[in-house]
């Protein structure tokens, strides 16, 4: 009887443990827009954009709910960022505050540069080639690239669903994330050179993102295995005020390996 009582205690034991899991994630991320718009101003609106790759790394905590449910969590650092092309401006002593973007806040040493709008001139076709002289005749007019680059501390709560959980898994993924904003710059490149123009003033500090995502994970033992994670992450409310359609999105591959105990 008492080998049945600690056999039946055994059990439960069992039951109840290995219900939580926890490791690193680290990802390359590639970040862009969805639609013609700018959340700079509206005279870049028709400015083509280039999104760029960056990196999320991180740590991402688990619990099982049923054998084919668990819910996630964790806290990662991500840094977005993505060009504008065909950047028109002008550096020039004469510059006020009437020529600055609303939606940025000029740095000290970015007081003098003017963006020129492209539907009253011709572009030019070259990048850093002149094409007109500004109103003082002294400053020529130069293409370059103003680039937009933000870090956040990211919050992600997902449900994590088995399609397949033998050795190697299935999982699919939907949730969302809370992103809470770190980093803000804005800068523009011309002729090699990189200059920090100031801090966009109409990104929101707190804002969330729809997560939908497949898993694949490789179990080395009941206790260790290795995820990759594809994952498409929609943002919902990083600006409060753009030009035209501009949707910010993110897709990153997230892998790493994770503990149960």
């Amino acid at each position: 009887m008492d080998e049945i009582e600690n056999n039946e205690t055994l059990t439960a034991q069992s039951e109840k443990s290995g219900k939580w899991s926890a490791g690193p994630s680290v990802a390359p991320v590639y970040f862009n827009g969805m639609g013609q718009g700018s959340p700079i101003n509206s005279i870049l609106a028709s400015n083509s954009k280039t999104g760029n790759v960056t990196l999320s790394f991180g740590v991402t905590v688990a619990y099982e709910i049923s054998k084919k449910l668990s819910l996630r969590s964790g806290v990662h650092k991500v840094d977005f960022g993505y060009n504008t092309n065909d950047v028109s401006f002008t550096s020039s002593f004469n510059a006020s505050s009437g020529n600055q973007l609303k939606n940025i806040d000029y740095s000290q040493d970015s007081q003098s540069i003017i963006l020129n709008d492209p539907s009253t001139q011709d572009n030019p076709t070259k990048q850093g080639a002149l094409f007109a002289p500004d109103v003082t005749g002294k400053n020529p007019t130069r293409l370059g690239t103003m680039g937009q680059q933000f870090g956040y501390i990211e919050v992600p709560l997902e449900l994590n669903y088995a399609l397949l959980d033998r050795k190697f898994g299935v999982n699919l993924i939907g949730g969302l994330s809370s992103l809470f904003l770190m980093d803000n710059l804005v800068i523009l490149k011309s002729n090699g050179q990189t200059t920090e123009v100031g801090e966009a003033n109409n990104i929101n500090n707190v804002n969330f993102s729809t997560n939908v995502g497949l898993g694949l994970h490789y179990k080395f033992t009941s206790k260790l295995r290795f995820n990759v994670e594809p994952v498409f992450k929609y943002q919902l409310n990083t600006f409060s005020d753009t030009s035209g359609s501009f949707n910010p999105y993110s897709l990153g591959v997230y892998s790493g390996f994770s503990l149960k105990f």
